[in-house]
């Protein structure tokens, strides 16, 4: 994808997010802190933090993923992480109990390839799969998808996490 390409699908991704019920329902974001070649979802971040909604991004701990509340996206308060992922700074946001934030909660759910029938792709580590299992098989999981990340059908482990939507520049896609 081009850069100009990539930042019109992140657009367009991002004001479907904020226009869909589960956007206006949640009081929880779990999100993603974008890699370059992810969809951008910072303005869905920034537009949860206007809202006062609780934001948890993930920091890699071991095998798995640990959540923190943010309360802004001031670059000092991250550092690049595993695999080149933007963090949380373990000292300025202490780890949370995913468990013990508002409900509803609305995840946003990276990932190289998703099916319109919940299906997706990672990048093999299984640390959403493991992460959404441990939050209880939230009810609003949404892949965010370039078009082009878009196939006919993921192939599934009985490890992989089916998500309930996936949204991509084309809309909001429930699973079927």
């Amino acid at each position: 994808m081009s850069p100009a390409q990539r930042l019109r699908e992140s657009a367009e991704i991002c004001a479907h997010i904020l226009q869909h019920p589960a956007w206006t329902a949640a009081r929880t974001l779990v999100s993603y802190l974008p890699l370059p070649d992810e969809v951008d979802v910072t303005p869905v971040i920034a537009a949860g933090l206007a809202r006062s909604l609780t934001v948890l991004v993930p920091r890699v701990v071991g095998p798995d993923l640990c959540w923190h509340a943010i309360r802004s996206l001031d670059a000092a308060a991250f550092l690049t992480g595993h695999f080149g992922i933007r963090e949380p700074r373990p000292d300025c946001t202490p780890a949370c109990d995913l468990h013990t934030t508002p409900t509803p909660r609305l995840w946003l759910v990276p990932g190289v390839a998703f099916d319109l029938h919940g299906g997706r792709l990672g990048r093999g580590g299984g640390y959403y799969d493991r992460a959404l299992r441990a939050a209880g098989s939230p009810p609003d999981t949404v892949g965010v998808a370039f078009s082009c990340q878009l196939v006919e059908l993921v192939p599934m482990a009985p490890t992989d996490y089916r998500l309930t939507s996936v949204v991509s520049p084309a809309g909001w896609h429930t699973a079927v």
